[in-house]
């Protein structure tokens, strides 16, 4: 991903947390929540190319592909999945 696509994404998930209603309804708090997360994802990416951390960089990345192909569909199955998706060089 490149500094341009990656400012791009955080800006398009800003845009979308900022429209999203503000209700009390299940969907969109479970939304909101999966917003907050692939925009604290995609900071992380940002932070790992900026000091030069690939280890981080990849992990962010793949996580940020599992939130945003899986996320809304299988909130559950994604945590499970990140959960089991550890390696001992990350931090």
């Amino acid at each position: 991903m490149t500094d341009e696509e990656l400012q791009q994404a955080i800006q398009e998930v800003s845009e979308s947390l900022d429209n999203l209603p503000e209700s009390s309804e299940q969907l969109p708090e479970r939304r909101r929540r999966l917003l907050i997360l692939e925009k604290e994802t995609l900071q992380k990416i940002k932070e790992a190319k900026e000091k030069d951390n690939r280890s981080q960089e990849i992990y962010n990345t793949v996580y940020y592909s599992v939130l945003t192909s899986w996320g809304e569909k299988h909130p559950f199955l994604v945590s499970f999945i990140m959960s089991h998706f550890r390696w001992t060089g990350y931090q």
